[in-house]
């Protein structure tokens, strides 16, 4: 099975450029790349920040570009985001019973519980007790069925100082809901890094991709109020999943056009 992954979009409302690029251009590009080598996807999966600020105007762009994909896409909100702007130009979004876009995807390999970390005003996530009762029955509800986990925030520190303050609250509460299901959770598929980072938290393997317009630079130092960024390239995640791997791709945007014979 293949899993397309793209986040961190980060759509203005007017269309206007962000940081010398116009994210609406590069998610076109990235949705023309899609067709072209991954239109065999079982779906789309798009882990947060799909706007800038919010707004109809971003997510309006956003729905006319997934429009054009042959495969069902799943959205997930960022801290970037506003789920009451989400919900009215994507009417169709799942509800957990308490107002979060959470849901459960059934695939031939396992389930995957999509989970909303967006603590509204806030750039750090957070899974609130509703959020983690809904967590919690999904869990326990999934027989002994492989696991896959999404969400925005991610729930440990990467090294990046200035990304980390802004990771996921309530971690421990997070991890006490999971615990019982360790040996089921087979991966978590993040946001929020704009960068491809691979490794693994407290034995589960875990997944960054990169964003088709921006990426924070690799700096490991800097822990200042700022955030620093680079025009390192940009793509999204290509993932295959069967009964006993989980590989993860990164599809470059650019820097790959002169195909050659190795």
């Amino acid at each position: 099975m293949k899993v397309v992954h793209l986040s961190d979009l980060h759509l203005t409302r007017d269309g206007s450029p962000l940081y010398g690029r116009t994210p609406l251009a590069r998610l076109e590009q990235a949705v023309d790349r899609i067709r072209a080598d991954d239109a065999d996807a079982a779906f789309c999966l798009l882990t947060g920040d799909l706007a800038d600020a919010g707004g109809d105007g971003a997510y309006g762009g956003l729905a006319r570009a997934l429009a054009r994909l042959p495969m069902p896409c799943h959205l997930l909100p960022g801290n970037h985001d506003d789920r009451a702007a989400l919900r009215r130009v994507f009417p169709e979004l799942p509800d957990d019973g308490n107002g979060f876009v959470q849901h459960a995807i059934a695939t031939p390999f396992g389930r995957f519980l999509l989970l909303d970390t967006l603590r509204d005003g806030k750039p750090w996530g957070l899974l609130c007790p509703a959020r983690l009762a809904w967590l919690a029955a999904e869990l326990d509800t999934s027989g002994d069925q492989p696991l896959f986990i999404a969400m925005h925030h991610p729930p440990f520190t990467t090294g990046i100082p200035s990304m980390d303050r802004f990771m996921l609250r309530s971690v421990d509460d997070f991890w006490a809901t999971l615990a019982p299901h360790r040996a089921r959770l087979r991966h978590l598929f993040l946001g929020h890094l704009h960068r491809p980072i691979g490794g693994s938290w407290r034995g589960i393997p875990f997944s960054f991709a990169a964003s088709p317009n921006h990426q924070v630079a690799l700096d490991l130092v800097s822990d200042g109020d700022d955030v620093p960024g680079c025009a390192e390239p940009s793509g999204y995640g290509v993932i295959l999943i069967d009964d006993e791997r989980v590989l993860v791709h990164h599809r470059p945007l650019e820097g790959g056009e002169a195909a050659f014979r190795l």
